[in-house]
């Protein structure tokens, strides 16, 4: 093989192959939501909307909407995206190109409730788990 027998391209080939290959970056991890009344009782059908963006690597930003469940609970699931590492410095650098001083870096995300009625599912306490995100709505 001339590949392996010439160093300089070999080292040219692998170089290349680790700047454009797209590798899978988590933006945003799983993120579970609870949506409970003042007194803890879980409301079902309030729509919760998850906006997310990484700065650095996209132009546009992304949103999706879930509703709860009977329990109140939504689970968004992982956010991830592929980038190349040649993409990955001159993002960046694009955006402060395009928008001076203005311009973000990096990941934003948030949530929004969408409604702020639903139905009040039982009597039952709910119990928020480690890491959930609890809204407490007045109905």
């Amino acid at each position: 093989m001339s590949l392996i027998r010439n160093p300089k391209i070999f080292v040219l080939v692998l170089l290349a192959i680790l700047l454009l290959y797209p590798f899978k970056t988590t933006l945003v991890p799983e993120q579970r939501v609870l949506v409970v009344t003042k007194d803890m009782h879980p409301v079902r059908d309030v729509w919760v909307r998850q906006i997310w963006k990484n700065y650095s690597l996209e132009s546009e930003g992304h949103e999706e909407d879930l509703r709860t469940n009977a329990h109140g609970r939504i689970t968004f699931p992982t956010r991830t995206i592929r980038a190349n590492f040649l993409w990955r410095m001159l993002g960046p650098l694009t955006s402060l190109a395009s928008q001076g001083v203005h311009a973000s870096f990096g990941v934003d995300t948030y949530m929004i409730l969408l409604s702020h009625t639903g139905t009040v599912t039982s009597s039952e306490v709910a119990d928020p788990q480690p890491g959930e995100i609890v809204y407490r709505l007045e109905l």
